[in-house]
């Protein structure tokens, strides 16, 4: 698969493991990526807060070198874009990198088609990141976010 390619991005993606503080508070992450004609991608964040469910909205566009730019369409989020990328995709499992931001830090989610991942895919997830060199900074703060029989 080619991580810049809009069409790895689209559908459901559950956040099985991250560096990243938010999905400590928050549980049953994922993010929904629909490509527009246009190369952009409209990009859905769920997650439940103290039982209530949260959703962030955004629009991702290509960057000249590779990545992304996303900004929120809300106007709390519009002003604050966020530099991304796909550092490594598989079938049923993809590696972002996140640049950081005004209110938050650098980080690396893996997402998965399920909201857990296999023993075997586990394993694979593993190999990729001890060889991927912008994965290294993220490496000892990776935790796994709750995930329930409730769907985000």
């Amino acid at each position: 698969m080619t991580p810049g390619n809009p069409a790895v991005l689209s559908g459901t993606w559950f956040v099985v493991q991250t560096s990243l503080p938010l999905w400590r508070t928050r549980q049953n992450p994922s993010v929904t990526y629909a490509p527009l004609p246009d190369g952009r991608v409209v990009d859905t964040v769920r997650f439940t807060q103290r039982g209530r469910p949260g959703l962030i909205v955004g629009l991702d566009r290509p960057l000249p070198g590779g990545g992304w730019e996303w900004r929120g369409i809300s106007l709390l989020t519009r002003f604050t874009p966020s530099r991304w990328q796909v550092a490594h995709a598989a079938d049923s499992w993809a590696i972002t990198v996140f640049a950081r931001t005004p209110f938050t830090p650098a980080g690396l989610d893996v997402y998965a088609r399920t909201p857990s991942l296999t023993a075997a895919q586990q394993t694979e997830v593993e190999a990729v990141l001890t060889t991927l060199p912008i994965a290294q900074p993220y490496l000892r703060d990776l935790f796994f976010p709750v995930h329930d029989e409730q769907k985000s």
